[in-house]
């Protein structure tokens, strides 16, 4: 399947923002943990950020990324939620 413009767009966008916080970020694994949780907190769930191929073993990494966050059950997850002014 060809990837849409908007796909290409937001990998660029995104590819772009992750060299740039591996350069900048002292706790580079930190700070992606904390952008995919407050992504998931956005979301509602965990399970949400994986909901496409729930069961690869991509996923899987990306679910132990994100539940070392905000817990196993999400119970933290709140805690990531965007606050609106």
């Amino acid at each position: 399947m060809k990837p849409t413009l908007d796909v290409i767009q937001y990998s660029k966008t995104a590819h772009a923002a992750v060299r740039a916080a591996a350069e900048q970020e002292h706790d580079f694994g930190g700070w992606l943990a904390d952008v995919l949780a407050r992504a998931a907190a956005d979301l509602g769930s965990t399970d949400a950020l994986t909901a496409g191929r729930p069961g690869s073993w991509e996923a899987d990494l990306v679910q132990r990324l994100v539940k070392g966050t905000v817990g196993r059950d999400d119970e933290y997850l709140a805690d990531y939620r965007r606050q609106t002014p």
